[in-house]
């Protein structure tokens, strides 16, 4: 991401609808906590997602920027500070691997490299959790400012991860009922490159969170057919 991102995420994360959604989101497809599991965040920029994982265990995080030290600093969150492509861990090291928004980044030159790399680092029986942008067609200027490489069709990101060997346990686009927002706040940001992710009023903040609330509960019975999001989560098989 651009500097100025990360003080941007930093300052919204825990009040913009787009992350607590999101939240929202892993959450209704996760067993329920239980502070056992030992996890790896991959990516955790200024650290919102690193904190709301913790319910779950003891969560080691990787942060390759720079410009999200000082926000994870002020969270007394300790990252790894490299590229998850320079990072080795053991065999079986971890219950629960979450990749929020990461492969699509220009950073990760092999998706499919990082998710076998995700299987070796996963006990048998432990989940991987991904989240990231959909759809190519809506590729933007917001997408360039986040340093984008792609976006993913669902049924394209959900091979590369079955061909790893994890089983599929859920798979479905999110941000399903805000989409036709979307793709109006799409159309705008074409004409008029802007930030898509600044303060929005508080009734409309709201507004959007709730139609995500509504969402999450419908989650764990639905596959959505499209949304400006995809979520998968895969178990690697008990041996």
């Amino acid at each position: 991401m651009e500097k100025n991102e990360y003080r941007i995420m930093y300052e919204t994360e825990d009040t913009y609808w787009w992350y607590l959604a999101k939240r929202l989101f892993v959450q209704a497809i996760l067993p329920q906590p239980n502070a056992k599991w030992k996890i790896l965040d991959i990516g955790s920029g200024t650290g919102g997602m690193t904190k709301f994982l913790s319910q779950w265990g003891m969560v080691i995080t990787i942060e390759k920027s720079l410009f999200a030290l000082p926000f994870l600093k002020k969270r007394a969150i300790k990252p790894i500070h490299k590229s998850v492509v320079n990072c080795s861990f053991p065999k079986a090291s971890f219950d629960f691997i979450a990749a929020y928004d990461v492969l699509y980044h220009e950073d990760i030159d092999n998706d499919i490299e990082l998710i076998k790399k995700a299987y070796t680092w996963l006990k048998p029986g432990g989940y991987l959790c991904i989240t990231d942008c959909a759809i190519p067609l809506l590729t933007s200027h917001h997408d360039k400012v986040m340093h984008a490489r792609e976006r993913y069709w669902l049924s394209e990101l959900t091979n590369k991860v079955r061909s790893q060997r994890f089983i599929i346990q859920k798979s479905s686009y999110i941000f399903f009922f805000t989409f036709p927002i979307f793709m109006i706040q799409r159309i705008i940001t074409f004409l008029i490159p802007i930030r898509s992710n600044g303060p929005i009023p508080i009734v409309i903040n709201s507004l959007l969170l709730s139609l995500c609330v509504f969402e999450s509960k419908l989650l764990p019975h639905f596959r959505f057919p499209f949304g400006s999001s995809v979520i998968i989560l895969a178990q690697k098989p008990h041996q």
